[in-house]
């Protein structure tokens, strides 16, 4: 029986359509300050334009035709800004023609019956007028091409546009090719030279489809479904041979080359190509002098590590942090308290409220706290040790009866302190990096070792940091916008216990937030409360409903410390 594939292959030799249409003259002339170029054809054809950058070239297919100019080179052109013209049967149904350009041009294309043209600006002066038809057959220098086997389809329709790595994208389709011609199709599109080792010559490609790839993706799929692959000399030739001819080639290749950094850290990028090398075989190392990476291995091995370096060491986004930290400590304190005085006038005393003679040095007045004896008497003192520290307000009532007074003083002081502190840095970080900003300073800390045994006690000094420090880690996303690891802390010394050291008191604030560029994050809440309330008086007397307020001192006492941190990042363009 006979397969499907050779039953299919019969079928489309049986209906194939042989073409219609003929390539019978290119010309090359001035039309204004254009260069004109202009494709007579006979018969009914279709032709496909598309353009390289580099090399510049302008290449024209026309479908359904036959060649009747001669291939191969017409060398020498040198007018209106073509330099040289390649024609060729590309297909059984395909004439290529190819149209090398002094520098890339933007054209535009017109058809009209058999004349098919193509304008653009000229970059030269004028010129004389070039046809294929004035051309000896001396002139033509013909291509040694060798006999290729007939396709029953062979389709390559270029994608005249580029990827980000500004590689040209291809469409080809192939039933039944030689690798000959297949690499001879490659070589025409992307302009590069390919050397086949003879087991890939002799190979056949069939039923390939590719659709709009980048051709070096296209080349390397194709290669790879015939047991190949491809290595890029130093030169710029692609060498195709067998796998294990590749791995063989490497094996008695090296080669080193040093690879200048620019952004990113030489150590950083020589631990990621370290993972890339050829064990026992490859080297990297890294010279943090210049900043360089310094690799020796495979021709291979290296054009892929040159690639990958091209991707880490790019230039690295910078974000500008402006910071504001406002602190603001509050403080109320209200106090009121009434002191009494009982003495006799000429017997004992209390001498803490009320100054009285010196005993020890008389006509002298004392205010020392003193009990002076002088009699069968009572002296009395109320609420005197627990008075209002600088009163504002003082009232002193006194009463003398037989031979004694009392003095009653009324303290009362209220009391509101305010306390605002700012600070605006700006700090300037490099993308995934950490920026820290203090306002404040190192606490010295005394750490006594107490020692063991015979080991003396030694004193050591660490410092802490205290005051207000900001921790921000920015993260810039694919649409520019900026991730934030933001940290915040207030601290400072309380309190110093003896023997153990100091106790610390903190605010501290973690978390992460997504920003647009310019938008501004708070961070509040970090705010200390303390309310202090004391009695102090006469007991008994100061529980009194109502009265007891005459025998006690009241203070009231509230603190409250508020931190705000407010920070606005910008990405640094």
């Amino acid at each position: 029986m006979i397969g499907k594939q050779v039953l299919a292959t019969l079928l489309a030799t049986l209906w194939a359509v042989a073409p219609t249409g003929r390539v019978q003259e290119v010309r090359i002339s001035p039309n204004g300050d254009e260069t004109e170029i202009a494709v007579i054809t006979n018969g009914d054809v279709e032709i496909r334009d598309f353009n390289l950058r580099d090399p510049a070239r302008l290449i024209l297919d026309v479908h359904g035709a036959v060649n009747e100019l001669p291939e191969g080179t017409f060398e020498g052109i040198g007018r209106g800004g073509v330099v040289r013209l390649r024609t060729s049967q590309f297909t059984d149904d395909v004439v290529r023609l190819v149209f090398d350009l002094a520098r890339p041009a933007n054209y535009h294309t017109a058809g009209d019956g058999g004349r098919f043209t193509v304008r653009f600006t000229n970059p030269g002066g004028e010129f004389e007028p070039w046809s294929t038809n004035a051309v000896t057959s001396g002139t033509v220098a013909m291509l040694d091409r060798a006999p290729e086997p007939t396709p029953t389809r062979r389709t390559m329709s270029p994608v005249a546009t580029q990827d980000a790595m500004g590689l040209e994208r291809i469409t080809v389709a192939y039933d039944s090719a030689s690798m000959l011609e297949v690499l001879a199709g490659f070589s025409e599109f992307a302009g590069v030279s390919i050397v086949p080792s003879a087991d890939a010559a002799g190979m056949t490609v069939q039923g390939v489809d590719i659709r709009d790839q980048r051709w070096d993706v296209a080349l390397d799929a194709i290669l790879a479904s015939q047991g190949l692959g491809w290595r890029l000399q130093s030169e710029g030739i692609l060498i195709v041979d067998k796998l294990e001819g590749i791995r063989a080639r490497d094996t008695l290749q090296t080669e080193t080359r040093v690879f200048k950094i620019n952004y990113a850290s030489a150590d950083s990028v020589a631990s990621t190509l370290e993972r890339l090398a050829t064990p026992n075989r490859g080297q990297v190392v890294p010279y943090l002098g210049a900043n360089s990476v310094i690799v020796t291995d495979a021709p291979s091995v290296v054009a892929r590590m040159d690639s990958l370096i091209t991707n880490l060491d790019v230039r690295t986004p910078q974000v500008s942090i402006e910071a504001k930290i406002i602190f603001v400590d509050r403080t109320d304190v209200m106090e009121l308290g009434i002191i009494y005085d009982l003495k006799d006038l000429q017997g004992n005393s209390i001498n803490d409220v009320i100054g009285v003679p010196d005993p020890f040095n008389p006509g002298e007045i004392t205010n020392e706290t003193l009990v002076d004896l002088g009699g069968n008497s009572v002296a009395v003192l109320a609420n005197a040790n627990d008075r209002v520290l600088a009163p504002s307000l003082e009232i002193l009532a006194s009463v003398a009866f037989g031979d004694f007074s009392l003095s009653a003083w009324l303290q009362a002081l209220e009391q509101h302190q305010l306390s605002d502190v700012q600070a605006a840095p700006t700090v300037q970080v490099v993308d995934n990096h950490n920026a820290r900003i203090q306002v404040g300073e190192k606490t010295p800390i005394r750490v006594l070792d107490a020692g063991t045994g015979n080991t003396q006690a030694q004193a050591t000094v660490q410092y802490e940091d205290t005051g207000i420090i900001l921790d921000v880690t920015p993260h810039i996303t694919n649409n520019n916008q900026i991730l934030l690891d933001v940290s915040a802390e207030r601290s400072g010394i309380q309190t110093e216990i003896p023997d153990v050291g100091f106790t610390f008191l903190k605010q501290i604030g973690q978390t992460r937030l997504l920003l647009d560029d310019g938008e501004t994050m708070v961070i509040g809440g970090l705010t200390l409360s303390q309310v202090d309330r004391s009695e102090t008086g006469i007991p008994f007397l100061m529980d009194i409903p109502v009265v007891g307020a005459l025998f006690r001192t009241t203070k009231n006492s509230e603190r409250k410390q508020d931190l705000i941190i407010l920070v606005t990042p910008h990405i640094v363009n």
